[in-house]
């Protein structure tokens, strides 16, 4: 399995249980492909650089993950015709890029096996 962070941006107008079912559909689809979330940040409203289907704010998300590449596609279509998401971006993380990203406990997480670590 492939570490990934995606990061997307929500209309800033939804209300906290939309933005809520919002990532709740995401991460139900990194879990039915067998993947895991292993780091879920919101990092609130914040304005734009540009205007995105006329909105000035969004509401960013950033989702740490390992799943199957299969999964990708998935999400991809998922955000595509969903229409809360403004923007978003799927990343491949590398072996820095995963201790970088993942909280300070990550680095003895049980989770990520020590093979995993050097294949990645």
């Amino acid at each position: 399995m492939n570490f990934y962070e995606c990061s997307f941006i929500l209309e800033p107008n939804l209300g906290d249980e939309e933005v809520a079912g919002a990532t709740e559909k995401i991460r139900d689809i990194i879990l039915n492909s067998g993947g895991e979330v292993l780091k879920s940040e919101n990092w609130g409203r914040k304005k734009l650089a540009y205007e995105i289907k006329k909105q000035k704010k969004g509401l960013y998300i950033i989702l740490v993950f390992k799943s199957p590449a299969s999964t990708i596609q998935e999400i991809e279509k998922l955000y595509k015709i969903f229409d809360p998401i403004l923007k978003f971006m799927v990343i491949k993380l590398g072996k820095k890029e995963i201790q970088a990203a993942l909280p300070k406990e990550g680095a003895t997480n049980p989770d990520i096996s020590e093979r995993e670590k050097r294949n990645v």
